[in-house]
C-alpha cells in the first residue's frame, strides 16, 4: 500500500466528499466566499487552505474536519464500507422477501 503525504489524504478525501455532496470546484469555492478557483488550486496541489477554511468544509459536508485527514475515511474504505452496507441491505431485503413468498406457498399448500 502507498504511504500518501496528509496533503494528499485531505485532498483525496475533499474531492471524495464534494462529488458525494454534489458540488463541483467551482460551487463549493462559492459556498465558502471563495473565488471560483479556490478549491481547483486546493486539488490541484497548489494551494492549502486554512484551519478555517477545512472547518468550513467539513461543516458544508456535515463531516468532522479531522475526517478530511484520516487515511481510513479515503474514498476507497469509504466506498468498500458503503457496499458491504448496501450488500447487507440488499440480503436482509431479500431474505425477507423470500421467506414470505414461501410462508405464502407454503399456505396455499
Amino acid at each position: 500500500m502507498q504511504n500518501l503525504s496528509l496533503q494528499e489524504i485531505f485532498i483525496n478525501n475533499l474531492k471524495f466528499y464534494r462529488k458525494k455532496n454534489g458540488f463541483s470546484q467551482e460551487a463549493l469555492s462559492e459556498k465558502l466566499g471563495k473565488g471560483t478557483n479556490y478549491i481547483n488550486k486546493i486539488e490541484s496541489h497548489a494551494s492549502f487552505p486554512t484551519i478555517q477554511v477545512i472547518e468550513e468544509i467539513a461543516d458544508i459536508f456535515k463531516i468532522k474536519a479531522s475526517q478530511l485527514f484520516e487515511e481510513e475515511k479515503s474514498p476507497k474504505n469509504i466506498i468498500k464500507s458503503d457496499r458491504d452496507k448496501f450488500i447487507e441491505d440488499v440480503t436482509a431485503t431479500l431474505y425477507k422477501k423470500l421467506s414470505d413468498d414461501m410462508r405464502n406457498i407454503l399456505e396455499k399448500i
